[in-house]
């Protein structure tokens, strides 16, 4: 097996995220209960059961796209976090088009050797 650097799963999970690729995507978050997505509106979403499902719905969406830009990635040799800059483009309920900037916080831990994401939150700007 290739270890993969932290820097590398990082790209990886934003581009996968980015194309709305739910498999691959997956593969890049812990599949225990320790992981937790808190939304711009403070709604938590804790366990991989609940954070897969949201993914899978929101991916499943069509109007949606995003960019992004890395502000600041750390890693030790058991954890890595990234402060990442999302330009979010949508549609409304009426059909408007939108868009918004937020700050994504993602933290991954590893596993076995492997990078695996343990935490994501989303902030507004």
């Amino acid at each position: 097996m290739i270890k993969e650097s932290f820097h590398t799963v990082l790209i990886k999970h934003l581009d996968l995220m980015q194309n709305k690729d739910i498999i691959p995507f997956l593969q890049t978050i812990s599949e225990q209960e320790d992981i937790s997505v808190i939304m711009p509106n403070g709604r938590l979403i804790s366990g991989y059961k609940d954070v897969a499902e949201f993914n899978k719905d929101w991916f499943a969406d069509i109007d949606w796209s995003l960019s992004y830009q890395i502000i600041k990635e750390e890693c030790t040799d058991e954890m890595g976090y990234a402060v990442v800059e999302i330009e979010y483009k949508d549609v409304d309920q009426n059909g408007n088009p939108y868009n918004k900037i937020y700050y994504l916080t993602l933290i991954f831990k590893k596993n076995n050797e492997k990078w695996l994401l343990v935490h994501d939150q989303n902030t507004f700007t």
